[in-house]
């Protein structure tokens, strides 16, 4: 792949069918775009919040929810206009050759501060666990188990791949695979007992802010060198010509995995809508957004 960066390992794709909910009244409204939007809830909190500035400025925008996979190939189709959640390294293989081809174009990072890696608990850490390369001489303590998150998804792969080739001598360990949602919960009750547990993480996410965590240092770069990690925007081809405002606030907007990890916690821990989340990051932004429309 001449045109990106190399690749994360991002958290599960999941085999679901497309599913359109459509703008209000919008049907041939040339005014409306389509948003591509993956199972995930940062991915969700983050659609709705473009979505919320997108109206705000005029345009109806309709949801489009489907695995990654699906997404960038309506993309190519013409079926979907944009998608906010292009991890690198992890989901490269999906979009590189329609970014060759020129069918989807690349509008730019829409995050900063994303990261992947392993964590542990912040008591383990201030016991002297903190690198990638102190799990072997723990293996004891730890069960010789990295526990991670639904099979198949880029995260424990990466966690795989390391077992497989012996990387910081962990040859020996398993990989755990369940759900995140079971991930996390084995991780909280590893925190409320004061246990050892090693684990898939990643940022942005609620983990960041609700859990006592720490992510290992990766001397050898197997999760990828500091900043490796990026979330890219990505955008039919065409919908320059169609939308050069969309396109111009596609290529100017970027958050902190800070602050997306804020609106993922208030969402998944909070109860709060994606769309009054969205509603008030628009209002208290304006400024910025006024900016990012010229």
């Amino acid at each position: 792949m001449n045109k990106l960066l190399a690749v994360l390992r991002c958290p599960a794709i999941l085999a679901f069918a497309i599913v359109i909910t459509p703008a209000s009244d919008a049907a041939e409204d040339t005014s409306t775009v389509r948003v591509g939007v993956p199972p995930w809830q940062g991915a969700q909190v983050k659609a709705a919040v473009v979505s919320k500035a997108l109206e705000h400025s005029g345009y109806r925008v309709e949801t489009v929810r489907a695995a990654p996979g699906l997404l960038m190939q309506g993309m190519a189709r013409g079926d979907v206009d944009f998608y906010l959640s292009a991890w690198i390294p992890g989901q490269e293989a999906a979009f590189s050759d329609l970014v060759d081809a020129g069918q989807v174009n690349v509008a730019g990072e829409n995050l900063v501060g994303a990261r992947t890696g392993l964590a542990v608990t912040e008591a383990l850490y201030r016991k002297g666990i903190r690198s990638l390369a102190d799990l072997a001489d723990e293996g004891a303590l730890f069960n010789q188990t990295i526990y991670c998150i639904e099979p198949g998804s880029g995260a424990n792969a990466v966690a795989e791949d390391a077992i497989a080739i012996d990387l910081y001598d962990l040859g020996d360990w398993r990989l755990l695979a369940s759900s995140t949602e079971a991930m996390l919960s084995q991780v909280s009750r590893a925190v409320r007992r004061e246990q050892a547990v090693v684990f898939c993480a990643w940022s942005p996410h609620w983990m960041n802010v609700s859990l006592p965590i720490r992510y290992l240092d990766d001397p050898l770069n197997h999760w990828g060198a500091e900043g490796r990690t990026q979330v890219l925007t990505l955008y039919r081809s065409g919908l320059e010509a169609e939308h050069p405002g969309v396109v111009g606030f596609l290529e100017k907007f970027k958050v902190t995995a800070t602050e997306q990890s804020a609106w993922i916690e208030a969402y998944a821990q909070r109860d709060r809508s994606p769309e009054a989340i969205a509603e008030d990051w628009v209002e208290g932004n304006a400024d910025l957004l006024e900016r990012w429309f010229e």
